[in-house]
């Protein structure tokens, strides 16, 4: 990297102290091609370490440059037992309690979580049944069904579902509980959460 190799003309340039003679058994490897010369192998060492640190940081650099987003949601606050269903009709699960939301994608007054960037995503929700004795619920994209987690097992057993999913900037994931249907929580059961993998 430029900046990198600017930082290791410089010191070399710069630094002309003399060093402790080496062992005459030992071998330098060359350092860009260049042999160091006799008496200022140190110098040789203090570039490589240079170097190694500064693209280090570079690369740390470009790592806290790329969007970091992150979430995942409890559907309700409280620690009671709660069920929730079963309706008439499709509703809509709203997962209030946060646990990280890292980018503030995800609205917790209205279950949303909206992409910030295009990328792929990773996306999980998990779920306990409720009083109704089954339990099915979707992923939405835009009001589309992405994936879907199904049980039929009875009171309190739980499924669970994930998928990658290519968002683009703006599009808006969702969770809906279908009629008839049920779902448990004690503020961490019943789940959704989700992550960027790499923007795209």
């Amino acid at each position: 990297m430029t900046s990198a190799w600017f930082l290791v003309s410089l010191v070399y340039g710069l630094v002309g102290v003399q060093a402790f003679s080496p062992t005459d058994e030992f071998e330098f490897p060359t350092f860009d091609g260049v042999t160091p010369e006799p008496g200022r192998e140190d110098v040789y060492v203090l570039l490589q370490q240079l170097t190694a640190r500064v693209e280090k940081l570079e690369r740390e650099c470009e790592d806290r440059g790329k969007p970091q987003v992150a979430f995942s949601a409890s559907l309700f606050n409280t620690e009671r037992k709660t069920h929730y269903g079963p309706f008439d009709s499709e509703t809509k699960l709203v997962f209030e309690k946060v646990t990280t939301n890292v980018g503030d994608a995800y609205d917790n007054t209205t279950g949303v979580f909206t992409a910030p960037v295009k990328g792929l995503y990773y996306v999980r929700l998990t779920g306990s049944v409720g009083d109704s004795g089954s339990l099915n619920a979707a992923v939405m994209k835009n009001g589309e069904n992405m994936f879907a987690i199904f049980n039929t097992l009875g009171h309190h057993s739980s499924s669970s579902n994930g998928m990658t999913l290519v968002l683009e900037a703006g599009d808006q994931l969702g969770v809906m509980l279908w009629a008839t249907q049920s779902i448990f929580d004690q503020s961490r059961l019943s789940t959704f959460s989700g992550f960027l993998v790499f923007p795209m």
